[in-house]
């Protein structure tokens, strides 16, 4: 991979902005100047809040890259299929009119594009991706429901599926703001895998909702599962979140997201472990830094300062 210039790339993500206005009137939590990590236990629902009951909901950024990824694969899409990567891609859409990357990550298929978080590849691999389908299956994924008791961050009305989808694939649309819970869920849901229902999440401040609410189906095909998973993997293994768990003490596996901010960054990062059988899933809020930069380091700090 060649490394382009990083402030650049910086300078570049600056330009994109928020994109669009929030059409939605969804409850949501906009995020606070300090890191927020959720957990929970895929057996029994189990949330916990080690940093405090924050649940930030900010625009998830290439974490989006899994609904739409879900998308292609139950659509049809060839997961062999490889794209190239040069660093920069002319998208032609008018709210998004270039994407870049830090890398130039060459020719990659779309697992590896996950890993990479691979903002080229989803351009060109996603030209014909409608929003619709990609609410349908964010919606379908938890992403507009309420969890643990908490409300839905911002999500797309009715009005925003005739929108270009790019802006949505790559996480930077103004009225796309799942909450971390949301996000964990997410996490959840792809690390158990179809046939399975997770247990309705809840923490020992709204315990009653496992009575009130259902768990929630696995809505994705075995293969494009596989094909989140896997990518997640890959991601501690050698991609974005690489400095995630470099022993491989907890085999992890991960999505990164960050976004800009003002003139700052904001990242997040999903996941769940251990990745033959997992057991937990999480998700990490940092307020200041790129993913890389913030995410991935606190949220190996805590997790692996921690027993379970």
């Amino acid at each position: 991979m060649v490394d382009l210039n990083r402030r650049g790339f910086i300078r570049s993500l600056f330009s994109i902005g928020s994109i669009g206005a929030a059409s939605s009137s969804e409850a949501q939590v906009e995020a606070k100047g300090k890191s927020a990590f959720v957990w929970c236990d895929l057996h029994n629902g189990h949330v916990g809040f080690p940093t405090g009951l924050d649940a930030p909901a900010i625009r998830p950024g290439s974490i989006a890259k899994l609904i739409a990824a879900a998308a292609l694969v139950e659509d049809g899409f060839n997961t062999n299929l490889q794209f190239e990567c040069t660093g920069t891609y002319k998208a032609g859409v008018k709210e998004l009119s270039e994407v870049h990357c830090q890398f130039a990550h060459g020719s990659l298929d779309l697992r590896r594009a996950l890993a990479y978080s691979c903002n080229c590849f989803f351009a060109q691999a996603t030209r014909a991706l409608t929003t619709r389908a990609f609410l349908t299956k964010a919606r379908a994924l938890g992403l507009s429901s309420p969890v643990a008791g908490r409300s839905s961050g911002l999500f797309p009305g009715a009005e925003s599926e005739s929108k270009p989808s790019l802006p949505y694939v790559l996480g930077l649309a103004a009225d796309f703001k799942p909450n971390c819970l949301q996000l964990m869920r997410l996490a959840g849901l792809i690390a158990i895998g179809p046939g399975e229902r997770l247990p309705v999440l809840h923490s020992s401040e709204n315990f009653e909702l496992k009575d009130k609410e259902k768990p929630l189906a696995v809505a994705l095909t075995r293969k494009s599962a596989e094909l989140l998973r896997s990518g997640m993997r890959l991601s501690v293994q050698e991609g974005t979140a690489a400095k995630l768990d470099p022993q491989n003490k907890m085999q992890i596996a991960a999505k990164t997201g960050t976004t800009d901010h003002g003139k700052k960054f904001q990242s997040q990062i999903i996941g769940f472990f251990p990745y033959d059988k997992p057991r937990n899933a999480f998700c990490l809020f940092s307020p200041a830094g790129t993913s890389v930069d913030a995410a991935v380091p606190e949220a190996s700090n805590l997790i692996l300062s921690t027993s379970w």
